[in-house]
């Protein structure tokens, strides 16, 4: 209301006379204001435009303010919409008309190239007072900040409102020239050219939107599949997991070994540097390091005393067998180094592959510590366990022999830091 109040006052003020002389011109115009209204366009949901601001940048340098308001009451007048919208529309878009005809009355009876420029100049006046104007009627209608809706709707449009008023200047020129004729060979070719603009943009609206089902669509089953992989490698990990204790369960001497390992070597991962992912990683290699002790023969697996060379050379065989087991999964690299490679030793006299040094790979150097670790602070039938003191002070000095001397040094570091009795 206060918008169309605004307008009618300005409409009050405005010279009739130029109206009067003219009036086959300004019928003419409306007629050609109202028309286009009809093929606007939207422009994905961001605005609207229609050819309709070239009439009524005419109508501004032709009739003054009056010019555009008669054309936009026009508008509201044969619109069906709700009476607000009407109301507010036809407010926005006179007080638009006013500011480009205010252009025209600061800089009269431009000609030629100056004609064209002050046309341009009230183009981007009609923008402006347009763009303003809406921005305040989101601010109050959608609650969102004027200047956000304004970079995200109207900003990119002010090129658009230039080259309006260029046209407009251009249509002047022609109508000064050649008369009235000037309305059929300027604005019929102007009309099929936005009909078949519109057209276009309808189809790609369309294209754009089967897209955005699309996209949305793939969303949705995208996160199903997250969520179904998710269940899976939890179930997958638990299946695993159970595996590995049933080995360990045969033996009560090695009780919660899996958990204690696991715990020792991530903790040993973390203060590498290991990243993120591979800290996972780490976790399930420690879970699944042992799951070749399921085909070695109970009789070696549980047997109390130390083990003579053939129950030796057949225990050894477990870190091949945990191998074959695995690689059929699909699991980290991680994984599978530290699976075969945790008895390796740095001066490659361990098994299976006799590496040596840098050439275990690094996570299975880390397993290695946090193994011996474990078993040296765990009780055995054929002995008591060590204290953490002492573990740490067999693991120094197997450093560079068995284990590596890096991981050796993080050990010390982590119980440095968490002192652990």
């Amino acid at each position: 209301m206060v918008l169309a109040s605004g307008t009618a006052l300005v409409a009050g003020l405005s010279d009739f006379d130029r109206v009067a002389d003219a009036p086959v011109a300004l019928a003419l115009l409306i007629a050609l204001i109202v028309a286009p209204d009809r093929v606007r366009i939207s422009l994905f949901e961001r605005a609207s435009t229609s050819p309709a601001t070239v009439p009524a940048i005419v109508l501004a340098c032709l009739f003054g303010p009056l010019g555009p308001i008669c054309g936009e009451a026009a508008i509201a007048l044969t619109h069906k919409g709700p009476r607000l919208k009407r109301l507010v529309d036809f407010g926005l878009l006179s007080l638009s008309g006013v500011a480009a005809a205010s252009v025209f009355a600061a800089l009269p009876h431009p000609h030629g190239a100056g004609l064209l420029g002050v046309s341009g100049l009230a183009g981007l006046a009609y923008y402006a007072a347009n763009s303003v104007l809406i921005s305040v009627v989101w601010r109050l209608h959608e609650g969102i900040r004027g200047l956000d809706a304004w970079l995200v709707r109207m900003a990119w449009l002010w090129p658009h409102n230039i080259a309006a008023g260029l046209v407009a200047g251009v249509f002047l020129l022609g109508e000064r020239s050649i008369g009235t004729s000037a309305f059929l060979i300027f604005f019929l070719p102007l009309g099929m050219s936005w009909v078949t603009q519109k057209q276009y943009l309808d189809r790609s609206r369309s294209s754009v939107e089967e897209l955005r089902r699309s996209h949305d669509e793939l969303q949705r089953a995208n996160g199903q599949l997250e969520s179904l992989l998710e269940r899976t490698r939890t179930s997958y990990l638990s299946t695993i997991a159970s595996l590995a204790r049933t080995i360990e369960a045969k033996d009560p001497y090695t009780g919660g070994h899996t958990e204690r390992v696991g715990e020792y070597a991530q903790m040993l991962a973390r203060e590498l540097g290991f990243a993120e992912d591979d800290l996972e990683a780490v976790e399930v290699g420690a879970i699944v390091h042992d799951i070749g002790k399921i085909g070695i023969p109970d009789r070696i697996l549980l047997k109390p005393g130390r083990l003579d060379a053939e129950e030796f050379a057949e225990m050894r065989r477990h870190p091949e067998i945990s191998s074959y087991i695995l690689e059929e999964l699909d699991l980290p690299q991680i994984v599978y180094d530290m699976a075969r490679n945790h008895h390796e030793r740095f001066d490659g006299n361990g098994y299976p592959d006799g590496l040596a040094g840098e050439e275990i790979p690094l996570a299975a150097r880390v397993l290695t510590v946090a193994d011996a670790f474990d078993a040296m602070t765990s009780d055995r039938p054929y002995r008591r366990a060590m204290s953490v003191e002492e573990a740490l002070a067999e693991i120094r000095n197997g450093a560079g022999t068995q284990f590596c001397p890096a991981v050796a040094e993080a050990l010390d570091a982590c119980f440095a830091a968490q002192p652990r009795r």
